[in-house]
C-alpha cells in the first residue's frame, strides 16, 4: 500500500517507501533505524518547538496546533519524550505509517535491536556513540500499548525538565501536566483491554 506524502513532507528523506522522520537516528550514509530517535534530533526538535516528523517549525499563530501520540504511561507521568507534530498533516502521516500505531503490529521485536552491533564503522559517523538501553530491553516481546493523538493550542507548548540517572535540569519532552488538550482520540486499531480502560479511567 502506498501512503499519501503530504506536501509539508515532500523534501524529507525516504526509506523503503517511507518517510524518514526528523527525530529518527540514522547513519552518515543517510540509512535510517526506523522506531530509534537520535538524542540530539530529538532535543532539537524539543527546545526548537519542531516537527519530530518534518522537522519544521510547529505553529506560531494565534489559534495554532500541535499535537502528540501518547500511551497512557505518558499521561501518567506528565510529559511525553517523543516531540510534538504537525496537527494537520504530520500526525496523520506518522499514525498511517507507524506499524506500532496502524495495527500491523501487535508487539515489540521480540529481541530488542543491538545498537552496538548497529555502528559501521565509518569514523565521521555517530554511531560509535550509540548504546543500547534498558528501556529497549524491557519493551522486548511486550505488547504495544494503544496509542492516543491529543491536540493542543500552541500557546500551551512548553519542554518538560526533570532528573534522570541522578541528573537534574535534564530535558525529558513536551509536558503534559497542567495542559489541556483540546481533543483526544485512540488511533490504535483494536479494542482496549480492562487494564487499558483502568489506566484511561
Amino acid at each position: 500500500m502506498t501512503l499519501h506524502k503530504p506536501r509539508r513532507l515532500a523534501t524529507c528523506p525516504m526509506q523503503g517507501g517511507l518517510v524518514v522522520p526528523a527525530v529518527v537516528a540514522r547513519h552518515r550514509s543517510g540509512r535510517a533505524l526506523f522506531g530509534i530517535n537520535h538524542p540530539n534530533r530529538a532535543n532539537d526538535c524539543l527546545l526548537g518547538k519542531l516537527c519530530g516528523t518534518c522537522g519544521q517549525p510547529l505553529s506560531a499563530r494565534p489559534g495554532g496546533r500541535y499535537a502528540l501520540l501518547l500511551r497512557l504511561a505518558d499521561i501518567i507521568r506528565g510529559y511525553s519524550s517523543e516531540p510534538a507534530l504537525h496537527a494537520s498533516d504530520c500526525a496523520r502521516y506518522a499514525i498511517a505509517a507507524c506499524p506500532a500505531m496502524n495495527g500491523q503490529m501487535a508487539h515489540y521485536r521480540a529481541a530488542p535491536r543491538d545498537l552496538e552491533a548497529d555502528r559501521c564503522g565509518d569514523p565521521k559517523c555517530d554511531c560509535h556513540r550509540w548504546t543500547n538501553s534498558d528501556d529497549h530491553r524491557r519493551r522486548a516481546g511486550a505488547p504495544i500499548p494503544p496509542f492516543y493523538l491529543a491536540t493542543y493550542r500552541q500557546e500551551q507548548y512548553r519542554p518538560h525538565w526533570g532528573s534522570r540517572s541522578g541528573h537534574e535540569d535534564v530535558l525529558l519532552g513536551v509536558a503534559l501536566a497542567g495542559v489541556e488538550p483540546m481533543s483526544v482520540r485512540l488511533v490504535t486499531p483494536r479494542e482496549l483491554s480492562i487494564l487499558d480502560l483502568a489506566g484511561a479511567l
